[in-house]
C-alpha cells in the first residue's frame, strides 16, 4: 500500500481504465491529462483503433482534441487486452455498463466478465475500483471473490474500493474534475488511498463512507430519487390534463415557495441511469423479502409517458378527422436527452415502433445520433427540419435539441399539410403557437 501510496503522489502510477464508454473514456483522458500514464480498454476493436487515432466514437464536443493530446504526450494508449493492460497497471478503474434484462433484472455480465479478467494478472499492491452502478453488495459478494480466485486476498494483498460516478454527457457545467464524489473501500485505509488517486482530477470533495455497500446504496437512490421526482411530475401532468390546467404554470407557482424543488413532466425518461438503475434495487430488495411499491409506480408512470404523447397525437388527429395510418408526423428528435446523441434506453423509441405500428409514415430529424441507426426503425431519416416538414400532418417534439427551439414557425406551418405541434418537451409557448394557426398539443397542457 505504502509503495502505491508514492507512485500516486509522484503520478507515476499506471491507470488502467475498463471500459470506453460514455463515462470511461472522459475518465481515462481526465487522469491522462493529469500526467498519470493510462491504458483504456475495450473490447470492441473499431473503438479501440479509432481511439488511438485520436479518433473518439463519442459525439462530444472537443473530446477528439484532448485525446490526440494525451496520445501525443504518451500518456494515453487504447488496447484490446485486458489482461496486459492490468498487468502492467497499478489501479485499475471497472466503468464497464451495468444494463437489465428484457425481465428487468440487473445484468451484471460485464462486470463479471471484467473482474474475470483482471484475476488473471491482478498483482500484489494493485489497487482496483468499480464505478458502474450497481445494487449495494456486488463489489463485495460478486467481485471480491472473482478477485480473489486469483490466490490474494482483498484488503490485504490488494485493495478494493467503490467510487460511483457521477458524469454527465453533454453537461459543460456538472463536469468529472468539479463535482462531488463518494469512496467506500474495503478497509478504511484503502477508502483513503482510492481518495488520494481521485483527489488528481477532483477539484470538489471527495466523502469517505464507512463502507463499500454504503457507497453502492447511495449512487442508487441518488437516480432513484431523481425518477421518482420525474414520475410525480409526469403523474401530475396526466392529471391536470383532465382538468384542463397547464402543469408547468403549476410548478413555476408552486416554485415560488422555498422548499419546493423543481422537475419537469416529459415525454419519457432515458439514459443508462435512470430507467436501469431503481431496478437494481427493486430487485436486491425482494431478496430481503421487501418488494418495492413506491420505486416499480415510478417506474410505471415514467415508463408510460412515450405511449401517451402517442395518445395525445391520435387524439388531435381524430380530431382533425384523420387517422395514424398513412398520416406522415415528423418526429423531432430520437436520443434521450438534449444536444448529445446518446440513445441508451431513449423512450423515443417507444414512441416511435408505436408509430410504425399503426401505420404511420414517419421522418424523424436528429443531427446528434447516426442515420443508419435511426432507420434501422423502419422510418425515414432527414437532417433538415423543414425537409421533413414538407406535407407532414404533424411534428411532435420528443427532444429538447436547441435547434428545435429556433425553427421558424411561420416557415414550418406553410410547409406542412396540417399544422399540428404534440409538444412532449414543452419548449413551445402554447399561446404563441395557437396566434400563430397551430393547434397545440403539450404534456401537461391540452
Amino acid at each position: 500500500m505504502e509503495t502505491l501510496k508514492q507512485k500516486i503522489k509522484n503520478k507515476t502510477a499506471v491507470i488502467s481504465v475498463i471500459g470506453l464508454g460514455y463515462v470511461g473514456l472522459p475518465t481515462a483522458v481526465y487522469f491522462a491529462e493529469k500526467g498519470f500514464k493510462v491504458y483504456g480498454v475495450d473490447k470492441v476493436v473499431r473503438i479501440v483503433n479509432g481511439l488511438n487515432k485520436g479518433v473518439s466514437h463519442l459525439n462530444e464536443l472537443g473530446l477528439d482534441e484532448r485525446i490526440k493530446k494525451v496520445i501525443d504526450d504518451n500518456k494515453f494508449h487504447c488496447t484490446n487486452d485486458t489482461i496486459e493492460a492490468v498487468g502492467n497497471s497499478d489501479i485499475i478503474l471497472i466503468i464497464v455498463p451495468t444494463p437489465i434484462t428484457k425481465d428487468k433484472e440487473p445484468d451484471l455480465s460485464y462486470v463479471v466478465s471484467a473482474a474475470e479478467d483482471i484475476s488473471k494478472s491482478l498483482k500484489k499492491g494493485q489497487l482496483i475500483v468499480l464505478e458502474s452502478t450497481v445494487y449495494p453488495g456486488v463489489t463485495d459478494d460478486i467481485v471480491k471473490p472473482i478477485l480473489e480466485s486469483s490466490g490474494l486476498k482483498a484488503g490485504v494483498d490488494f485493495g478494493l474500493a467503490y467510487c460511483p460516478e457521477r458524469y454527465n454527457p453533454g453537461d459543460t457545467k456538472h463536469t468529472i474534475d468539479n463535482v462531488n464524489r463518494v469512496v467506500g473501500g474495503i478497509t478504511r485505509e484503502w477508502g483513503e488511498v482510492t481518495k488520494d488517486v481521485y483527489s488528481y482530477v477532483i477539484k470538489a470533495e471527495i466523502k469517505t463512507v464507512s463502507d463499500i455497500k454504503t457507497a453502492e446504496a447511495a449512487k442508487v437512490i441518488e437516480n432513484i430519487q431523481r425518477d421518482l421526482n420525474i414520475a410525480l411530475m409526469n403523474e401530475l401532468a396526466l392529471i391536470f390534463e383532465r382538468m384542463g390546467i397547464d402543469v408547468i404554470e403549476v410548478i413555476k407557482a408552486a416554485s415560488t415557495k422555498w422548499n419546493f424543488n423543481v422537475y419537469y413532466p416529459g415525454a419519457g425518461v432515458g439514459g443508462h441511469c435512470l430507467p436501469v438503475d431503481p431496478y437494481y434495487l427493486v430487485s436486491k430488495a425482494r431478496e430481503f423479502g421487501y418488494h418495492s411499491k413506491v420505486i416499480t409506480a415510478g417506474r410505471e408512470v415514467n415508463d408510460h409517458m412515450p405511449y401517451h404523447i402517442f395518445e395525445l397525437l391520435r387524439d388531435a388527429l381524430n380530431d382533425m378527422e384523420k387517422s395514424i395510418k398513412n398520416s406522415k408526423i415528423t418526429v423531432l428528435g430520437f436520443s434521450y436527452k438534449e444536444d448529445v446523441g446518446d440513445v441508451r434506453e431513449t423512450p423515443v423509441e417507444h414512441f416511435v415502433m408505436e408509430l410504425v405500428k399503426r401505420g404511420a409514415i414517419v421522418t424523424v430529424v436528429d443531427p446528434y445520433v447516426d442515420e443508419n441507426y435511426i432507420r434501422s426503425f423502419g422510418v425515414k431519416y432527414s437532417k433538415d427540419v423543414y425537409a421533413a416538414l414538407k406535407g407532414a400532418n404533424a411534428f411532435v417534439v420528443m427532444t429538447s435539441h436547441k435547434i428545435f427551439k429556433e425553427i421558424d414557425l411561420e416557415k414550418a406551418k406553410k410547409l406542412m399539410d396540417s399544422p399540428l405541434v404534440i409538444d412532449g418537451r414543452r419548449i413551445f409557448d402554447k399561446d404563441s403557437l395557437n396566434k400563430k394557426g397551430f393547434v397545440y398539443k403539450g404534456v401537461g397542457c391540452l
